[in-house]
């Protein structure tokens, strides 16, 4: 069987194969978090991903897409920003935003990743922040990339 990792151009074809994957995430991810998110108890819901807002950072050419497709049907993404850093204005940042693997391709997941950082790489960011559950696969691949936990994300639901 033939596994391809690509990088893609966003569209509304892409924005609806993602989507399903994308539930997939939020709902392993529901399970995983349990207790320690804010939103505890109320994580049961379908998303509603901002489509306009996707369409208009790939239009700027900011947003980072890359694919994994078992012949020809999408089986994982990783997607990404980039971002001008607020804090230091020279530095060219990206962000590692959504990752999601079917569980049967889940043996790809490394090279995904590494796909997704070549393309930061080639977009010339210099740092990459990545916010994800600590002890969840996710992490775990990231610490064989290099990655190292720098800070904490504090939730409060208001």
């Amino acid at each position: 069987m033939s596994v391809v990792i690509a990088l893609e151009p966003f569209s509304a074809a892409l924005f609806r194969e993602i989507l399903p994957l994308a539930q997939k995430c939020w709902e392993e991810a529901t399970i995983l978090k349990a207790e320690t998110c804010a939103f505890y108890g109320e994580r049961d819901f379908q998303i509603e991903p901002d489509e306009a807002r996707y369409h208009e950072l790939a239009a700027i050419r900011t947003l980072v897409i890359v694919t994994l497709r078992q012949e020809g049907v999408l089986e994982g993404y990783v997607e990404g920003f980039l971002y001008r850093s607020l804090h230091h204005q020279k530095i060219l940042a990206g962000i590692g935003d959504t990752l999601y693997v079917n569980p049967s391709l889940r043996s790809y997941t490394g090279p995904l990743v590494d796909r997704f950082l070549e393309e930061m790489r080639v977009r010339h960011a210099q740092i990459i922040g990545w916010p994800v559950t600590p002890g969840s696969s996710v992490h775990k691949v990231l610490l064989t990339f290099g990655f190292v936990g720098d800070d904490v994300v504090m939730e409060k639901r208001l």
